[in-house]
């Protein structure tokens, strides 16, 4: 019976020692420094575009290395794709579009979705997003709509440099009309 009772004996202790273990933390899970540190860069990324404040936009972004892409929610159809490989193409874009609309709003799903590289230099962010703007009053686009609107998932590529996060990569998962419809049980 000894030996039996030994036997417990080690399997509880050693249940008690595994079950005393807290959990650590994934490697990859944004800290609250980062977290806030990457939505920070969010925040000034929507408001600057709201705002149409380009240099506030603009200042989210590293300017080495920048990529944008978007399909424009047309899935397999290759035509429309929008790929910017430089700054300069997305900074011309968005005074394009801040010439043309007023009353831009951004919604933008928090917290997003923050997985970290093993160094912690590097960020896939992911979050849901909402967009509309409006043209001048008295104006219309050219097929008589006053607006738009569109909605995806964006992934946005952060790196750590020189002591701050900012976007480097830029995947626009556009929602094609059918997807806004269902998404918005419309």
């Amino acid at each position: 019976m000894s030996r039996a009772f030994g036997k417990v004996s080690i399997l509880l202790l050693l249940g008690i020692f595994l079950s005393s273990c807290g959990d650590v933390e994934k490697i990859d899970q944004a800290q609250p420094e980062e977290l806030a540190a990457i939505n920070a860069v969010l925040k000034r990324w929507r408001e600057g575009y709201e705002n149409e404040d380009v240099d506030t936009y603009m200042s989210s972004f590293w300017p080495e290395g920048f990529r944008y892409e978007s399909d424009l929610g047309t899935g397999e159809d290759t035509t429309d794709d929008v790929v910017f490989d430089t700054i300069r193409d997305e900074r011309e874009s968005a005074i394009r579009v801040f010439s043309r609309f007023q009353d831009i709003e951004i919604e933008i799903s928090e917290p997003p979705e923050i997985t970290l590289n093993q160094e912690r230099t590097t960020a896939e962010v992911r979050n849901h997003y909402r967009i509309q703007g409006f043209v001048a009053d008295g104006e219309t686009l050219g097929d008589g709509y006053t607006g738009w609107f569109a909605e995806g998932d964006n992934l946005f590529i952060f790196e750590f440099r020189n002591d701050e996060w900012r976007i480097t990569e830029w995947f626009d998962e556009a929602f094609s009309e059918e997807e806004i419809i269902a998404a918005n049980n419309l």
